[in-house]
């Protein structure tokens, strides 16, 4: 490794990583094993500094930590920790689970399960490499040491743990969601080796095969001969069967419902919107592949609390639409909502806006996700931004706290909320973007929730908030979504509810 790259990584440690040179750390850490090593042990020494700094019994009370500082002097820092990390091995090879390394740390269980079939599995449990776990109902999540990689595991389950880096799964569904210091991480079945490449993935194994599912980034699956490597991308899926068929699928969207009533024709009270596109080349040229521009084309109206439309100029624009929710999958969107022809490699945007009443007065947040956009404001003042992790909305500075226990379709860190707002019953401006940077299909989820209500579970855990809504639906659409809640329940682990007591009021004049 070169020194550069040796900064790269102390910088993604200290926090201090642009998003240009994040995006240069996954591409090292993809093709480099040795810099995948180094950030794993990197890592492991930089929390047992932290731990250190924090215990009373390490640091007198007259002296305050000073972690930046001691980084500055990392090569002797190192050589200390690497002491401290030894003799915590050393405790753990002398320990009651003699010979065995640590491998990761129950964090959430539903349901029973079973360690190497005699001790139950509880809340903290540490597991170590070659322990088994079985499950024959409910969930568990696990939190993998040093790689720090999350897996939300559910049953009928069966899986052996080998390392921090490796486990077999011969029965039951893992959604993995995969640091940078966790890339190379391994999901055996018994048909594929399946290796981390920086992403979120879910597999499933059982009697008759195993599939996995990219949700983000990308991963390598091995051949059947075990050599000839396959890498796949976010939104695909790959079916593998115990007779050797193999079933690749380009498009995970493909079995996810898309709404018939996403496209309607705004009336008098309705929340209305436009789709906005490139008929040819932006005028904010690409830097570099597949970079958003769309986004970057109206930041200055989101900066501007949607008051200066100039951007949207150089932009082309379909037919009017109605707010239907963001709910699943927008493939045909586009296409239906008037705007091609277009330029479909630098993808469309949909801009809805008007003035609402909250069904009751009180606090509120935003609950959601979107690939790759979703932006709320009140008020002209962005409250909520769900977008993936390389949109330029970053660059607002939208509070958003990420959820990983709550999987969903498409965000390599779960569910995103954002901050509360109060709103006291009157009537407020609100706008609301939705999009895609390249290509024609994108999918998401945009949920309200109110301080207090009380909202049904999910088996996993996941509160069932409502669907944000500002029309009642009919009958035929309340069906539409129910179909589309149990596909999420049951495929992606993601879900919502639909209440007619929580849709806002439209009251355009």
């Amino acid at each position: 490794m070169t020194g550069d790259e040796e900064k790269l990584l102390h910088r993604y440690l200290d926090g201090a990583i642009s998003s240009e040179e994040f995006a240069l750390l996954e591409e090292l850490l993809r093709t480099d094993p040795e810099a995948r090593r180094s950030l794993r042990t990197l890592a492991t020494i930089d929390s047992k500094w932290q731990q250190l700094a924090a215990d009373e019994e390490f640091l007198t009370d007259s002296v305050e930590p000073d972690i930046p500082s001691i980084k500055r002097f990392w090569p002797m820092a190192a050589g200390i920790v690497a002491l401290v990390v030894l003799g915590l091995f050393l405790f753990v090879d002398w320990n009651p689970r003699e010979s065995k390394l640590l491998v990761a740390r129950v964090i959430h269980v539903e349901g029973e399960g079973r360690v190497n079939g005699d001790r139950r599995l509880a809340v903290g449990d540490e597991l170590f490499a070659g322990d088994e776990l079985t499950m024959d109902t409910g969930l568990v999540e696990l939190a993998y040491r040093d790689s720090g990689v999350h897996a939300l595991a559910t049953a009928p389950l069966s899986l052996d743990l080998e390392s921090t880096m490796h486990v077999n799964l011969s029965k039951g569904e893992m959604k993995l969601v995969v640091p940078p210091q966790g890339i190379g991480f391994v999901v055996d079945t018994p048909e594929r080796k399946i290796t981390d490449l920086g992403t979120s993935f879910v597999v499933k194994a059982n009697e008759s095969g195993s599939r996995v599912l990219v949700l983000d980034g990308q991963i390598a699956i091995n051949g059947e001969s075990g050599k000839d490597e396959q890498r796949m991308f976010a939104g695909d899926l790959a079916k593998f069967s115990r007779d050797g068929k193999t079933q690749l699928l380009s498009d995970m969207h493909l079995n996810i419902a898309e709404l018939t009533a996403i496209s309607r024709s705004p009336e008098s009270r309705s929340l209305r919107g436009r789709i906005l596109g490139f008929e040819g080349s932006p005028v904010i040229p690409r830097q570099k592949r597949n970079q958003d521009v769309i986004a970057r084309q109206i930041l200055p109206l989101v900066k501007s609390g949607f008051t200066d439309r100039a951007s949207l100029d150089a932009m082309k624009e379909g037919s009017p639409l109605r707010f239907s929710g963001i709910a699943g999958n927008f493939k045909t969107f586009p296409d239906r909502a008037g705007l091609a022809p277009y330029s479909r490699e630098f993808g469309w945007l949909a801009w809805y806006q008007g003035t609402v009443s909250p069904p009751k007065k009180g606090r509120y947040r935003f609950w959601g996700y979107a690939d790759n956009h979703l932006l709320v404001a009140i008020n002209g003042k962005p409250v909520f931004e769900g977008s993936r992790r390389d949109s330029p909305f970053k660059e607002l500075g939208i509070p958003r706290t990420n959820h990983p226990s709550y999987p969903c379709l498409n965000a390599m860190a779960g569910f995103a909320c954002g901050p509360w707002f109060d709103l006291e019953g009157d009537s407020v401006q609100l706008d609301l973007v939705f999009g895609e940077i390249m290509n024609h299909q994108t999918s998401g989820l945009l949920l309200i929730e109110r301080e207090g209500e009380v909202y049904e579970e999910t088996n996993w855990g996941q509160p069932r908030w409502s669907l944000f809504l500002t029309e009642v639906l009919s009958k035929e659409e309340i069906a539409e979504l129910e179909n589309l809640r149990h596909q999420l329940e049951t495929k992606l682990l993601g879900s919502f509810s639909v209440s007619e007591e929580a849709i806002w009021e439209v009251t355009n004049e």
